[in-house]
């Protein structure tokens, strides 16, 4: 008895990782609601992760700045500077003082205190904080006298340093006035605590955000059974399916990273700077803020990815039947 002509299993077609793309980058077009919920989730996920990390990073480099330069060699120099000039003030005060009670000859023509030194003598209290004689005492005395004009002069000079020198030595004790404002926590113990707090809100947001990404790519699924089930009809394989949920979850969460790296970065910078002023500019840790921003990156991807595994895996295992049956 003859065997009739038998047809040999063909090999099956892959398509490429180009057609994928392409597939799930027009998924994304169609769906573009649900994609922004994605992507929109995310952002705000890493936004928020980045922003806390950011803001340890920054108080850490701060913190690092106090105690070095309060045992550094210039802190001591500037300190015996301050008392110097301290010193130094107090004896042009007294040239000026004894200049004012002797003016000595008039001056043919009197120079206004606006002009001479640029601001009136309430102005300049109000900069310094004091004057080495009355107000009223000094408006006589110095339009008068070039004696008691280059007294003044002198000690405005060295009051002005002084006002510098101190306000560097007591550049530690401002920062530390800044952290308690911030509600930086200072002992060792606040410092544990505060970080165990800080980690528990940001494990819970990530979960939020996974569970919604979870959500809206099993949404995706349920409303592409009809599309699913004619690919695999088509003879689309499991991996191919698979591939097209994974390259569309990244296209979503590499843009929402990317969105929320930035945005956490650059509330972070703000924040800092609206609490510290220019010791956050000064201390900006850029190395630091750049590996943060790499991990909150990867994060982000691994998040998205990891929320599209399931459902993937559901729609690679399909039936083609059955999901051509589903009513949707």
């Amino acid at each position: 008895m003859s065997k009739g002509p038998t047809n040999p299993i063909q090999r099956q077609i892959r398509l490429p990782i180009s057609k994928a793309i392409e597939i799930a980058w027009k998924s994304i077009r169609l769906r573009l609601s649900r994609s922004l919920v994605v992507t929109s989730s995310i952002a705000l996920a890493i936004a928020f992760l980045l922003s806390i990390l950011a803001g340890e990073a920054f108080v850490k480099s701060l913190r690092k700045w106090k105690t070095d330069f309060e045992s550094s060699a210039q802190f001591r120099q500037l300190v015996a500077e301050r008392t110097e000039r301290e010193e130094s003030v107090r004896e042009q005060a007294r040239r000026l003082q004894a200049a004012v009670g002797d003016p000595g000859a008039p001056l043919d023509k009197p120079i206004s205190i606006e002009v001479r030194f640029g601001k009136g003598l309430n102005q300049i209290k109000d900069e310094l904080g004091t004057l080495p004689a009355g107000v009223a005492e000094l408006s006589k005395a110095l339009p008068q006298s070039a004696g008691a004009q280059e007294a003044f002069g002198a000690w405005l000079r060295e009051a002005r340093l002084l006002r510098a020198v101190r306000d560097q030595v007591a550049a530690p004790e401002v920062l530390s006035g800044k952290f308690q404002a911030a509600g930086v926590p200072t002992t060792a113990a606040e410092v544990e605590q505060a970080r165990t707090q800080t980690w528990w809100v940001i494990g819970l947001a990530l979960l939020v955000a996974f569970v919604g990404i979870l959500n809206a790519m099993l949404m995706s699924v349920t409303e592409r059974f009809r599309e699913i089930g004619t690919m695999k009809c088509l003879g689309a394989l499991d991996g191919f399916i698979v591939k097209l949920f994974l390259i569309e979850s990244l296209f979503q969460g590499g843009a929402g990273t990317i969105a929320g790296v930035i945005i956490g970065l650059v509330l972070s910078i703000a924040a800092a700077v609206w609490s510290y002023g220019s010791f956050a500019w000064a201390n900006v840790p850029w190395g630091e803020l750049g590996i943060v921003a790499l991990i909150c990156f990867a994060v982000g991807v691994l998040l998205t990815v990891g929320g599209a595994l399931y459902p993937a895996w559901q729609a690679a295992r399909m039936q083609p039947i059955a999901a051509m049956r589903v009513e949707v």
